[in-house]
């Protein structure tokens, strides 16, 4: 290699390298910086984004048709309650005790000891009548009371 060769190969090197760093500068388009993701967010797709939103709302109407048919299920279905009617036969002699008891086997009361206990204490034990009545199991003591036995 002689002086005038090095020096053309020196020479293109430099254009190169020139021609290289004003293109660089000039005409490459600068990639923009990534911004630090703030603390508590994360980064996804607006594809994903959209999916958890439909999914999102589908399991909000999940909950609200659940939380309704709960309140549903919570309000007390007012039903008639059947009334348990009954024919009671007191013949002579009977006790206040057999007659309570009768009462609690059919229902109508539903402690024989505490219905023979207000007999007691209202003494209508012995102004209990001999005869057929007819009941039924939403009376009180007291209505029961005025129906078997009548004070004069």
């Amino acid at each position: 290699m002689n002086k005038q060769t090095t020096r053309a190969f020196a020479s293109g090197l430099l254009i190169s390298a020139l021609i290289l760093y004003v293109y660089v500068h000039f005409f490459q388009k600068k990639p923009e910086p990534v911004h630090a993701i703030k603390e508590g967010y994360i980064e996804m797709k607006q594809s994903d984004y959209d999916q958890l939103k439909q999914d999102t709302e589908k399991w909000q109407t999940k909950y609200e048709t659940l939380a309704q048919k709960k309140v549903e299920k919570q309000t007390p279905i007012v039903t008639e309650k059947t009334v348990n009617h009954y024919e009671i036969v007191i013949p002579e002699g009977m006790s206040s005790k057999d007659i309570s008891i009768e009462l609690e086997d059919a229902g109508i009361i539903d402690n024989a000891e505490n219905f023979n206990k207000y007999l007691a204490k209202k003494k209508l034990q012995r102004y209990i009548q001999f005869g057929t009545f007819e009941l039924n199991d939403t009376m009180s003591y007291e209505e029961i009371c005025h129906i078997i036995a009548k004070k004069p």
